[in-house]
């Protein structure tokens, strides 16, 4: 009965680990550089209507509205 117990207070610690190791999230790298893009409304690119920036951090800020019609600003290294 007690080799039952030892096992079990074995087992059981063992079994935590493996379950939250099997469901931890994938660590993404951060980016290289930082970069900023303006959003314009058509392909005529007059209006501008966003921009967007993308930290080091890996953060990305938006203000306006973001279209298929952008131009890179700027880049830099992290």
């Amino acid at each position: 009965m007690r080799k039952l117990l030892f096992g079990v207070a074995l087992a059981v610690p063992a079994l935590v680990g493996l379950g939250t190791s099997a469901y931890a999230p994938k660590a993404e790298a951060a980016p290289a550089q930082s970069c900023e893009w303006d959003y314009y409304a058509d392909a005529t690119y007059s209006e501008m209507v966003g921009n967007a920036t993308q930290t080091c951090s890996g953060r990305t800020y938006l203000t306006g509205i973001r279209t298929p019609y952008s131009q890179l600003v700027i880049c830099f290294p992290c």
